[in-house]
């Protein structure tokens, strides 16, 4: 989780209508090794709206992988934390969570965590939890046999939390008919039998007596295991579906692509599948294929906790980490600068993502050693890619992990202190659009950016049109037709100017007009303040700017200007009185903004501050106001230090 600032910014993307179409499902996957930041991604997208016009809340938040070893942490703006290990990370927000069949269910320590969760305010935390009876069970046993193996390795670990997941896996591979399930719990004699058989299985291979495996007795074991079994609903293999069509859903995974058992760099890697491929089999098991959103989740630099591979690691790198810490069983927690050749494998593994949620944004400006790092150094040879190697090939996949934990940073580049300017670099690094920004802990620290349309194609389906192999994604999408005559532009059209096969009719996509209304107000103490509203919708939500909006047709940017104060705060202003003192766009050339300047007022003059249907009344800002959007605080700067005095207003005073 990540090293928090004070201060939000947050990237000047305009809002528009359907970033994230209403009914779409999300899949939240880490593309790196883990840490990255899931739990506070999926807390923000259960806090809707989930994106600029979706109306409808996330209904509940479905685990497709892993186990009690996931720790995706969410903070919340009145100073709560948890740790999630196996519910949602959209609990605090009153989600509920469905485990799947992919989960490895630990019922103990789902206790504890529940206990806690209890602790921080929720009522009763088994309510808001379901489990597909087909989920396999971690036990005791699977944890002892874990750590034990662990330590015997000696030097040669291969990092691990200690909880009993690989042994899971590995048991139910092996015993597929005996492993316990969470079915197993609703029963004495099955489930005693399966866990006794489990802990002299374990032991036997370990070579020890089933009394020295230090776990409690089977018997202690099955009472808490039922006990489990009577607090929380157990769910046939429809219930899914049930959810999926009540509402939008978010899959939330767990680890992270480079940690995938068939992807990652072996044997430094995790008994489970980190893709979106779990979420996507459920998703078609349900009658939905191709129905979610696929968001993978990087920091503005790379982790990894433990042994293996981590190229870009910068052991003078000291950004703090207040939550992820050094582990017994997992090693040392390590920093690393941004791996682009990392992360573009692990996109190539994951068959892709629509989108980015970029987290930790507000660590490049304060730590400014930290850089992209484009290729490797490796054996005296710049490496720029990652080859996949076969899935089954394990003495080649040990081949390439080993040229990995030799290879060195390469190229680094440095996109500067400007946080924009390191979520535009990844997103180009890429190739994949950004949808999420974090500068912070809490779900206020998130952005929510407008994805192009070529991007925002997925939508949900119904049953039947699943079953009809639909393709009105590509069929009904935005800008998908002229505009003009109505005929479908050709599939896979991107590219702007587009000339319509139908009349001919060349069509463009311009920037998108934007002002912003600067009102500086005399106070009675004798200084000069500016006019900001706090934001009730995004983006920017719960964040102080200056009033702003789009131009209409059919109005000047001036007329724009005024009408925009009054709507966001109720003041009248001529539009004869406008100056222009800045424009600006962003980098994806999305929209252009002109800022107007109008002259001072008293503060006595104006309206008293209310709420409006986007914000919640306007306020006054001096030079140390964090403003929502850097753009509007670079001419907020200009405007304080004097830099417009020549328009006919004296310099204020720099507070």
């Amino acid at each position: 989780m990540p090293e928090y600032s004070a201060t939000t910014r947050i990237h000047p993307a305009p809002p528009a209508p359907h970033a994230v179409p209403p009914g779409d499902h999300v899949i939240v996957c880490d593309l790196g090794f883990g840490d990255a930041g899931k739990g506070t991604v999926v807390d923000r997208l259960c806090r809707g709206p989930r994106g600029p016009g979706s109306i409808r809340p996330v209904h509940a938040v479905v685990r497709y992988n892993g186990g009690a070893q996931a720790a995706h942490n969410v903070v919340t703006r009145d100073g709560r934390h948890h740790t999630f290990a196996q519910f949602g990370s959209g609990t605090l927000a009153g989600v509920p969570t469905h485990l799947s069949r992919f989960m490895l269910v630990d019922p103990l320590a789902l206790a504890a965590e529940a206990a806690h969760l209890a602790v921080l305010g929720v009522p009763d935390p088994f309510a808001l939890l379901t489990v597909d009876r087909r989920a396999l069970l971690t036990t005791p046993y699977h944890a002892a046999a874990n750590r034990i193996r662990e330590q015997r390795r000696g030097h040669a670990r291969h990092g691990s939390c200690g909880l009993g997941i690989g042994e899971t896996a590995r048991y139910a591979l092996s015993h597929p008919e005996d492993a316990p399930t969470a079915a197993d719990c609703t029963g004495e004699g099955r489930l005693l039998g399966r866990l006794t058989l489990l802990r002299e299985r374990l032991a036997e291979e370990l070579g020890i007596t089933p009394g020295n495996l230090p776990a409690p007795p089977p018997a202690d074991c099955a009472t808490a295991f039922r006990a489990f079994a009577e607090r929380v609903r157990l769910t046939d293999d429809a219930h899914l579906g049930r959810l999926l069509r009540t509402g939008p859903v978010v899959f939330e995974g767990a680890q992270g692509v480079l940690l995938d058992e068939w992807h990652g760099f072996h044997p430094y890697t995790t008994w489970s599948t980190t893709t979106f491929a779990n979420a996507e089999t459920l998703l078609a098991e349900s009658g939905a294929p191709r129905a979610a959103l696929r968001l993978g989740v990087l920091r503005s630099y790379t982790t990894r906790h433990g042994p293996g591979p981590l190229p870009t690691e910068d052991k003078a790198l000291d950004v703090p980490e207040p939550h992820n810490a050094t582990g017994r069983w997992q090693g040392d927690f390590r920093l690393g600068h941004f791996d682009t050749v990392a992360h573009r494998y692990a996109l190539t593994a994951a068959g892709g993502a629509d989108a980015l949620a970029l987290t930790h944004l507000d660590a490049p400006a304060r730590h400014p050693a930290l850089r992209l790092a484009e290729s490797y150094e490796s054996d005296g040879t710049p490496l720029h890619r990652i080859t996949a190697v076969a899935v089954g090939d394990l003495a080649a996949r040990e081949r390439l992990t080993a040229s990995l934990l030799r290879a060195r940073p390469g190229r680094l580049t440095d996109p500067g202190p400007d946080p924009d300017s390191w979520a535009d670099a990844i997103a180009e690094a890429l190739h994949t659009p950004i949808l999420l920004e974090s500068y912070g802990p809490t779900a206020e620290h998130k952005l929510l950016r407008a994805l192009p349309p070529e991007a925002a194609t997925i939508h949900s389906m119904s049953t039947e049109e699943a079953a009809q192999g639909s393709t009105a994604e590509a069929t009904y999408g935005p800008h998908s037709h002229c505009h003009w005559c109505g005929t479908a532009y050709p599939p896979g059209t991107v590219a702007w100017p587009r000339t319509c096969p139908g009349c001919s009719e060349i069509s463009y996509r311009n920037p998108l007009p934007v002002v912003v209304t600067l009102l500086p107000v005399d106070v009675p103490d004798g200084e000069r303040r500016l006019v900001v509203i706090r934001r009730t919708i995004e983006p920017g939500h719960g964040l102080l700017a200056f009033p702003g909006g789009y131009v209409d047709h059919g109005e000047s940017w001036q007329q724009a200007c005024v009408r925009e104060l009054q709507e966001e705060t109720g003041i009248v202003a001529d539009a004869a009185d406008i100056t222009l003192v800045s424009t600006d766009s962003d980098a994806a050339g999305g929209f252009l903004c002109l800022f107007g300047l109008l002259p001072a007022r008293d503060l006595a003059d104006l309206p008293p501050s209310v709420a409006t249907d986007e914000t919640d009344g306007w306020y006054l800002a001096t030079s140390a106001t964090a403003l929502a959007f850097p753009f509007h605080t670079r001419v907020s700067h200009s405007w304080f230090t004097g830099e417009y005095a020549h328009l006919g207003q004296a310099a204020p005073v720099v507070d």
